[in-house]
């Protein structure tokens, strides 16, 4: 087994999550990835945006055409493309959701609420709209969008992305079972994640390693880091760390894998990964931790702020620029300013 680098398990992490080397297509990347999650949809559209070659032309509405909001591992929200949906749901099916236990709790009716759900939607529906149908019962049938989750694991509800809402869309459509599928979502996990440990895995898909067979992992490359064994589908010989990269909250790179100090120092990790769940935007230079940002939506304009315990370089700083523009400029807005803070 060939012993790798730290630097080397990034580099080929950022080559494989496209942030070297773009996506074209939307919905290859959404296969890729299996989901990109979106618990803060803003930060979910800009974790796209930087794995995306955008033309100049093209705006959000376009890009999102073909891609659909559902709930998956860990019960959270993301960005899929509909195949990729269902063999999530399939894939985790043994899995319950804590919503049968809620449901029960409040002598609520899951079956007849799921059924009254249906019907609400023979045609899509906003949210808004939806909400107004259910009055007063919406605060308890979906709190913390628990009949959205417990349907949308079934396969049967998603939601699409509009500017200023979410449609939400019953689907009798399912594909079939199929009993090669575990292997292939492990494959394409490792593809595009790995190099990553089978720990790493378990933490992404919220299961049990004891699901995870030795059979499903025996086309993938095998690697030494410090004792622990790391899988990847292919070695990428064009894969380098980045001068700079711009994460959103919740990236892919950030929430995919249990063992952190890969890519974010120990001393460090209280900067990244807050109480209460939250996870920082960040400035990544030359692979390191170099600050973190936050932006601000104030109608047609966005203005963002870069934190860093030491002063970023002006070259650096307009390559992050860049990034905020590229970004801004997707979502049809105006960069009003970039204000970069040493604290």
């Amino acid at each position: 087994m060939q012993n790798i680098s730290k630097e080397e398990i990034l580099a080929q992490r950022f080559y494989n999550q496209g942030l070297i080397k773009s996506y074209s297509d939307l919905d290859q990347l959404l296969k890729d990835s299996l989901g990109i999650q979106s618990q803060y949809l803003n930060h979910g559209l800009f974790n796209m945006s930087t794995r995306l070659n955008l033309l100049n032309t093209e705006r959000v509405e376009e890009t999102l055409e073909p891609a659909i909001l559902g709930w998956g591992q860990r019960q959270t929200y993301h960005f899929y493309n509909w195949q990729t949906w269902q063999e999530m749901g399939q894939f985790l099916k043994a899995d319950g959701t804590w919503t049968e236990n809620y449901f029960a709790s409040e002598n609520l009716d899951l079956v007849k609420e799921c059924q009254e759900l249906r019907e609400h939607l023979t045609q899509p529906l906003t949210r808004t709209e939806l909400s107004q149908r259910y009055g007063q019962r919406w605060a308890k049938l979906f709190n913390w969008s628990a009949l959205f989750i417990y349907n949308s694991r079934k396969g049967k509800l998603y939601q699409k992305w509009q500017p200023n809402d979410r449609l939400v869309v019953w689907s009798e459509k399912v594909i079939p079972k199929n009993p090669e599928l575990p292997k292939k979502i492990l494959e394409s996990y490792f593809n595009f994640y790995g190099p990553a440990s089978l720990a790493d895995a378990v933490h992404f898909f919220g299961i049990k390693q004891s699901q995870i067979s030795e059979n499903y992992l025996a086309g993938l490359k095998r690697y030494d880091y410090q004792g622990r064994t790391y899988y990847s589908k292919y070695w990428q010989e064009e894969a380098q760390i980045p001068e700079v990269l711009v994460l959103g909250k919740f990236d892919p790179l950030l929430i995919s894998y249990k063992h952190k100090d890969i890519l974010i120092d120990k001393a460090d990790q209280g900067l990244v990964w807050k109480k209460a769940g939250q996870i920082s935007a960040l400035i990544l230079i030359k692979g390191n931790l170099k600050g973190t940002w936050t932006f601000s939506v104030k109608g047609s304009a966005i203005d963002f702020k870069v934190l860093s315990a030491k002063k970023i370089s002006l070259k650096h700083q307009a390559s992050i620029r860049r990034i905020f523009r590229k970004y801004t400029k997707w979502m049809g807005k105006t960069m009003r300013q970039v204000e970069f803070h040493v604290e």
